[in-house]
């Protein structure tokens, strides 16, 4: 399921971000450092046949500049409570996405987001895939864990 789920996520992430943003994303190697720049996080979580969580983590200069394209104002104007609406979005509709190749039937929560760059979540489970692109210069992952047995 590796190979197939990590195909499934590139291209579900390109194609969330194509479509909903209009923005391209390119997929890159995983870096020495791995989300050290990387603070703000929208995760939903999937209970049912298959348990766990689909994770996209990105700057917070990334998710104020898709606020601005998903509430259409200048990037200047879009603030916090936009940038984090844009980062629950993104991470609703490409888990919803993902739940379509996971073991089903499952359910998806409401999206949560953290923008602590201090502190970036930790969940218990299983990595299974995780994925690093490059929008517009600024770099995003998205991760899909297995919390259940």
């Amino acid at each position: 399921m590796a190979g197939a789920l990590t195909d499934a996520l590139q291209q579900t992430v390109e194609t969330v971000w194509s479509t909903l943003l209009g923005l391209q994303v390119q997929r890159c190697a995983t870096p020495a450092v791995p989300d050290a720049d990387v603070g703000w996080s929208g995760t939903v979580s999937i209970s049912g046949a298959w348990e766990g969580q689909v994770r996209v983590q990105c700057s917070e200069e990334l998710a104020h500049r898709a606020a601005a394209i998903l509430f259409a104002v200048e990037r200047a104007a879009a603030n916090v409570a936009q940038a984090e609406d844009a980062l629950r979005e993104i991470a609703n509709v490409t888990g919803g996405n993902l739940m379509e190749v996971l073991p089903g039937p499952s359910q998806l929560s409401m999206p949560s987001v953290t923008n602590d760059t201090a502190s970036p979540p930790r969940a218990g489970g299983l990595l299974l895939s995780r994925l690093y692109f490059d929008c517009q210069g600024e770099r995003l992952s998205v991760a899909v864990i297995r919390t259940g047995g």
